[in-house]
């Protein structure tokens, strides 16, 4: 350092400890506090009824996908619809010596 350099009126290296620290911890609390007050709001009243039934539609699972998840769950082996498709005119061939 050189002499005659007063370096205490230095700005800080570190935030901890002053009024921005605590500025910086009031905001961050402040925010957290109004999200979670707000997300219960929402979440337990009755205003959002109308827009929860109408958001139900789409975490429903399409009838396909029901099927598909009924038929891996019974047993099938997971097959493509083009080899699904040759079986089922397989079966329905009456020159197959099984028939």
């Amino acid at each position: 350092m050189a002499i005659g350099v007063d370096t205490s009126k230095w700005k800080p290296r570190k935030i901890v400890g002053t009024p921005a620290a605590k500025f910086r911890n009031a905001l961050a609390a402040g925010i957290l506090g109004f999200g979670i007050l707000w997300g219960a709001f929402f979440q337990l009243s009755n205003f959002t009824d109308p827009m929860k039934k109408a958001a139900e539609v789409l975490y429903e699972d399409p009838i396909e996908e029901v099927e598909r998840k009924i038929m891996i769950a019974s047993g099938m082996h997971v097959r493509s619809g083009d080899k699904l498709r040759q079986l089922m005119e397989e079966e329905k061939r009456i020159d197959l010596p099984d028939k």
